[in-house]
């Protein structure tokens, strides 16, 4: 269970969804956590639903409570200067840094024509100059000392394209080629570079008790207003080759994170591993 003790690990966009889920699962095998994130909304009305600084504090609250040390921070991706801050904080408050998850993302939904220039900037911007970003400033701590796992959560969306997420897929499929050119670069500083390709989710952690919480894109899927985790993954049309139980849950998926983050996975660099559900192989991938 304690596969990771003594380990330490920074995630962003962790504090909530996916990278809350890895949060919490590095630290229950034993990991201290840094977890950042932007912790306010974007200035955008084509992207809704991010984080505060709630539940940033919160989700610390979360790991302390697994015997954790956890530190919180506030950073954005786009932003140099937040992310040398981001990985300056993460190393002053663990002491180093052995596991970089560079999970932050976002989407949006509209044929290729009808993005804005702003969506097609904002997606870019985050899913893959911040992926570019966050590892900058962390990896010559981690050549200094000649150690190192990175994670990069792509998509099954950067193995296999989908339409209506046109920029999405640019963003991810770009990040896989980053990752395999820095697992290239790092190789001979023991550095292992990994993505893993997540398939749909949904998070039925504390954050969505109740059903109540929204999201802009279910309500484009189900074509209501207000709709809900539950409607839409009763309505997804079991996309998955084990249809059974609806929506994989983020902590599922994360189990894929864990051992790219583990000792197990020493030999793996270089690839991305799908976490999908048979997705991908259920379309001839």
């Amino acid at each position: 269970m304690n596969d990771l003790e003594g380990r330490t690990a920074l995630i962003t966009g962790g504090a909530r969804g996916f990278g809350r889920a890895i949060a919490l699962l590095l630290a229950g095998h034993g990991a201290d956590i840094a977890i950042a994130d932007i912790a306010r909304e974007l200035p955008s009305d084509h992207f809704r639903g991010m984080s505060d600084r709630e539940r940033l504090l919160r989700t610390r609250e979360e790991i302390e409570a697994l015997g954790r040390n956890a530190v919180a921070i506030e950073a954005d991706v786009t932003s140099a200067s937040d992310c040398k801050r981001m990985a300056a904080e993460a190393i002053a408050g663990l002491g180093h840094i052995d596991v970089l998850c560079a999970n932050a993302g976002v989407f949006s939904l509209a044929p290729s024509w009808e993005l804005t220039e702003e969506e097609w900037d904002t997606v870019l911007d985050v899913n893959l100059k911040g992926v570019w970003q966050t590892t900058k400033y962390v990896v010559p701590h981690m050549m200094e000392r000649r150690s190192g796992k990175i994670v990069i959560t792509s998509s099954r969306d950067g193995l296999r394209a989908e339409a209506n997420y046109a920029h999405y897929n640019a963003s991810k499929f770009g990040a896989i080629g980053f990752m395999k050119s820095l697992a290239i670069e790092l190789g001979p500083y023991g550095i292992n570079v990994n993505a893993v390709c997540p398939t749909q989710m949904a998070d039925k952690s504390i954050e969505h008790s109740g059903g109540s919480e929204t999201h802009a894109y279910w309500d484009q899927v189900t074509g209501k207003t207000g709709s809900t985790w539950e409607e839409f993954d009763a309505t997804s049309g079991r996309e998955n080759l084990f249809e059974e139980g609806g929506q994989p849950d983020f902590g599922d998926v994360a189990q894929g994170v864990l051992w790219l983050a583990s000792e197990g996975s020493k030999l793996v660099t270089g690839h991305a591993l799908p976490v999908d559900a048979g997705w991908i192989a259920k379309r001839g991938g």
